[in-house]
């Protein structure tokens, strides 16, 4: 039997930008950078940038506003990570064909956390990206659940549980 996975980070941003920008168009899982041009020239568009896109970064969603583009990346797991991508996909904007009709604005970077600390928001500042936590009630269970990860009571809770999938024959 499959366990089923949770896509919170997809619903996370979908329920961001519905809040945050609905009068705004975006664009959600947007490949970033160049596009091989041989490709392009043996297949067609279409096609040589479908057999590219696992190739390419790819970002939750930009917003195009009057004159920026917004960078959203959201994290609920692996929050810096998060982080040290958006300068470097910040980077492959101007790069990126899908783009360059927006040209020219300037890019904002933002990293939707439902939480966050203060050495984060010192690491955010210092690469230029805006923390913006967002934390329904759905969410704030999966938040406290990772915030607690490490303590003695949850490892021996999700050893027992890991035992027992595999006792049932279950993974």
């Amino acid at each position: 039997m499959a366990r089923k996975t949770e896509q919170v980070e997809v619903r996370m941003v979908a329920e961001y930008l519905k809040a945050q920008y609905s009068k705004f168009p975006h664009i959600t899982n947007q490949p970033l950078g160049l596009v091989d041009e041989s490709l392009l020239a043996k297949y067609g568009y279409s096609k040589g940038m479908g057999i590219q896109r696992p190739r390419r970064p790819i970002v939750d969603a930009i917003v195009i506003l009057p004159n920026y583009l917004v960078m959203v990346e959201a994290k609920v797991w692996s929050v810096v990570n998060g982080l040290g991508k958006l300068p470097l996909y910040k980077s492959l904007v101007p790069l990126t064909p899908e783009l360059k009709e927006y040209k020219p604005r300037e890019v904002l970077m933002e990293l939707v956390v439902g939480w966050t600390n203060p050495n984060l928001e010192v690491m955010a500042r210092d690469v230029g990206v805006t923390i913006r936590v967002y934390c329904p009630d759905w969410l704030k269970e999966k938040v406290d659940t990772m915030q607690n990860y490490w303590t003695p009571q949850y490892r021996i809770a999700r050893e027992d549980k890991l035992r027992n999938r595999e006792l049932l024959g279950l993974e």
